[in-house]
């Protein structure tokens, strides 16, 4: 699987809120994205997704144009934003399972996809519990059960550890390196820089919508903090 961003722009007025964005992302890997806010992170997500369409530039799976044919790409594509959405009165479960029915599984088959997917995101104990009765991390875990019940290849994530306390962050950090384990690629946004280094092959540092820097290979090496101080001026749009 191969994820091409090319020449992606996308303007609001007379903002350019992404400006001639190019990047790949293979299975297996996990590419983080890091900017201020306005930097384009969540636009480009949201375009790759095909929750917004690009002013001009293209995304490709595999070489298909998720602009062409955006139901491919919704098949091959979980998408989790940094909020949960959704009816606050119905349960986890109901929630995930809704999302399988929309997804086309059926009977049984269905059953046992929910059932897979809430043990392998730990919602299984809470999966009786409303939406509205959830903890922050308790929802990110169902957020997550909801992106991934279709077996998607590309994972995104933006923003996953957003008002999580610490052992709700490790615990996200440990999905992200194990959905990537399963041969998914993940794309994954985040202030907390730290988190970054932790998971990713490699990281996109952007300001102004624009790409600054590409850093590839294990981020545990590389002081991503020094770097992003470096990159990013502090500039407004």
């Amino acid at each position: 699987m191969k994820l091409e961003v090319k020449h992606l722009r996308k303007e609001f007025g007379k903002t350019v809120a992404v400006d001639d964005l190019s990047f790949t992302l293979h299975a297996g890997e996990i590419l983080g994205m890091a900017g201020p806010n306005g930097s384009g992170k969540t636009t480009t997500m949201n375009i790759i997704a095909t929750l917004d369409e690009p002013t001009s530039g293209d995304v490709l799976i595999d070489g298909v144009s998720v602009l062409e044919y955006p139901d491919a790409a919704r098949r091959a594509i979980g998408f989790m934003p940094d909020y949960l959405p959704g009816q606050p009165d119905i349960s986890a479960h109901e929630y995930i399972d809704f999302f399988a029915r929309a997804y086309g599984f059926t009977g049984k088959n269905r059953k046992r996809r929910v059932n897979e997917i809430e043990e392998f995101t730990g919602v299984m104990p809470i999966r009786d519990k409303t939406l509205a009765a959830l903890s922050r991390g308790m929802k990110q875990r169902v957020s997550l059960a909801r992106a991934l019940v279709h077996d998607p290849a590309i994972l995104i994530m933006d923003e996953p550890a957003n008002g999580l306390d610490p052992r709700a962050r490790i615990e996200f950090r440990a999905y992200a390196k194990k959905v990537a384990s399963l041969g998914k690629a993940v794309l994954v946004s985040s202030h907390i820089l730290a988190d970054l280094n932790d998971i990713c092959t490699g990281c996109l540092v952007m300001e102004l919508g624009r790409l600054k820097r590409r850093i590839e290979g294990d981020l545990k090496n590389i002081d991503l903090e020094s770097v992003f101080m470096e990159l990013t001026k502090g500039e407004v749009q």
